[in-house]
């Protein structure tokens, strides 16, 4: 299909923040993501690199380390179309979130076009189940699962898959998941078609289909239907995230008990809706804090 300029730009974060222009955003949010992330590893105790899968992107980090093993834990899943990043540039919630005592693992995965997207939903859940089944031997009450862009895509994708959740669930660990936090997430795939996104995904006729989340009509048990999902993005997102935040926040109504939808304003932008996390009192901070703690 041909590249539609107009309409990638609708789907592109980067075009629509207030502070820079797109290149100038994007190399002063990689910048500082890096920046942030190898501060945190300086000044918090941390396991890093813990293999979850086979390649050298499927592991994660563990944030809190010196933590009892019993504390809440969030679990959080990067961003960058699918294409993009990796745990390195997932810092900004990391301090916030361990000096109030939760527990933080960043998860790794593999990238588009050296995987199809399918592989990452696989490396996602595979990386989930492990680090869930840890937290139950260890203890752990209360976990919650978030993502930023792409990563919230990811972190939604737990909710499709009865086969996992059934498993979860026989091994008593299902019931240790609290809740997902959404931020600027991106849920139907087939408007990526004749973006340049979709060069390096490939996208498939079959994962359209099965991980657009906004438009997938669920027809089994949802085990995980008492969790909250808080919803999130900013107002100076692209346009047509700020749509998906919105049309999906209506479609998990249907599916868990709690859902709440947030828009930021203040000219918070996609990128800057994670950046405002180093700041505790953030009302976007407070708010995970008191969903995880209480």
């Amino acid at each position: 299909m041909a590249i539609d300029m107009e309409h990638e730009k609708a789907y592109s974060p980067s075009s629509w923040s207030k502070r820079f222009d797109s290149t100038e955003l994007l190399s002063y949010f990689n910048d500082y993501a890096v920046k942030v992330t190898n501060d945190c590893r300086k000044k918090i105790a941390c396991k890093l690199d813990v293999p979850y899968g086979s390649t050298d992107n499927t592991k994660y980090d563990i944030y809190g380390i010196n933590l009892s093993n019993d504390v809440p834990v969030f679990i959080f899943i990067h961003g960058g179309y699918w294409q993009e990043c990796s745990k390195q540039y997932s810092g900004f919630h990391i301090e916030t979130l361990v000096s109030k005592g939760i527990k933080v693992f960043n998860i790794g995965y593999d990238l588009c076009p050296t995987v199809t997207l399918s592989d990452i939903v696989a490396e996602i859940k595979l990386a989930i189940e492990k680090i869930v089944k840890l937290c139950y031997a260890q203890g752990t009450k209360t976990i919650w699962i978030g993502g930023h862009s792409a990563g919230a895509h990811l972190a939604a994708c737990i909710l499709y898959d009865s086969e996992w959740q059934s498993e979860m669930a026989q091994e008593n660990c299902l019931k240790l998941i609290k809740g997902i936090i959404l931020i600027g997430g991106i849920y139907s795939l087939e408007p990526l078609l004749t973006t340049s996104y979709n060069i390096p995904l490939k996208l498939t006729k079959k994962e359209i289909e099965t991980l657009s989340f906004n438009h997938v009509n669920v027809k089994y048990p949802i085990l995980l239907n008492n969790i909250k999902a808080l919803i999130v993005v900013g107002e100076c997102d692209a346009p047509k995230f700020i749509e998906e935040s919105k049309n999906y926040s209506k479609k998990l109504i249907d599916m868990v008990d709690q859902v709440e939808f947030i828009l930021y304003r203040n000219n918070t932008d996609h990128f800057d809706i994670m950046e405002k996390l180093m700041d505790p009192t953030n009302g976007l901070s407070k708010k995970i804090i008191t969903n995880i703690l209480q």
